[in-house]
């Protein structure tokens, strides 16, 4: 652990002047400090005792300290991941602790724009034309062999982000400019349905309270991104309640509490609910107790932003999303 004032540049170097503690800039590390060490060691790959070994000895970061123990910030696992990678390049973690981030991307011989990438890999070529194959032909049984396919070789993370989501939004778009029919856009969202479902039920774990609730507000009826949402939060170990789509307010807010979870996560696809989903939401961030988390996901989560943000978090993408789920105590499965 550093000094007491230590801190990160802006630019990813220590700095080790010292720090006013009520400084504004200690304010705005302190609102993003979000992960504890457990999390952060799984998101790194580097172990608990490492992390605190180069924190005491070489102020690689310096998490933020409070009542929760050690709380880090997304600039922080990203530059740990950054020191990891360089490390394996033979360097000694003296030499790489005081570099900037640009000097770790060059000594890890990647470009300084790499920084900005997602801190997953996609490890598997996702090819999905044997699926729009089947669609095409209204081969239930072969769009359901290709979805097992695709389900054996792809980690829960990938089969959402990069094989079922795409290609249900290329099927909705399709019908869209009349190119595919509504029953193979029906016959895409069962397949779907099923084998999210069966995932949720296999990742499912007997005895493990209820942590995340999920569902879709009043009037909001594709469920299928929630339905990821909740496979992926049962695929990381974490108690999942899937209450499905088109819930009122009043529901979801008792339901929570019967359940004793700790976050609602809601899923909002529709970009013009118009104000009958402004005042659901209203009542949900009004009544939700203030010890539970809101989180809300889809592509019509932006229309709401000013009702949902003072509250809880909007995520753009299951990559953000899972990371939270770490963050809760989760493992990437």
């Amino acid at each position: 652990m550093g000094r007491a004032g230590d801190g990160c540049g802006v630019d990813g170097r220590v700095d080790r002047g010292p720090m006013k503690k009520n400084s504004s800039v200690s304010r705005q590390r302190e609102a993003l400090a979000r992960y504890p060490i457990r999390a952060v060691s799984k998101l790194t790959g580097i172990s608990i005792d490492t992390l605190r070994a180069w924190e005491r000895r070489h102020a690689a970061v310096t998490p933020i300290r409070d009542d929760r123990g050690r709380m880090y910030t997304d600039a922080d696992v990203d530059r740990l991941r950054l020191l990891h990678r360089a490390l394996a390049h033979g360097h000694s973690i003296g030499r790489l602790a005081p570099l900037t981030n640009e000097e770790l991307h060059h000594l890890a011989g990647e470009p300084a724009a790499s920084a900005a990438a997602p801190p997953d890999q996609r490890g598997t070529a996702v090819d999905a034309a044997a699926l729009s194959a089947a669609l095409q032909s209204y081969d239930a049984s072969a769009v359901d062999r290709e979805m097992a396919r695709l389900a054996a070789v792809l980690r829960p993370l990938e089969l959402l982000r990069d094989a079922l989501m795409p290609t249900l939004a290329q099927v909705g778009d399709e019908w869209h400019r009349q190119r595919a029919s509504i029953a193979q856009e029906h016959l895409m969202s069962s397949t779907v349905r099923n084998i999210l479902g069966s995932f949720l039920r296999v990742y499912a774990r007997p005895n493990v309270p209820a942590r995340l609730l999920f569902a879709t507000p009043a009037g909001e009826r594709h469920e299928l991104g929630t339905l990821g949402a909740a496979m992926l939060a049962a695929s990381s170990g974490l108690g999942v309640a899937y209450l499905g789509p088109d819930l009122p307010a009043d529901d979801l807010v008792q339901s929570v509490k019967a359940a004793g979870a700790q976050v609602m996560v809601l899923g909002l696809t529709r970009v013009s609910g118009g104000r009958a989903t402004e005042q659901e939401l209203r009542a949900i961030v009004r009544d939700l107790p203030p010890d539970v988390e809101l989180w809300a996901g889809g592509h019509g989560a932006g229309r709401y932003a000013s009702i949902i943000t003072p509250r809880g978090r909007m995520f753009g993408d299951y990559t953000a999303y899972q990371r939270e789920l770490v963050r809760l105590g989760g493992h990437i499965a």
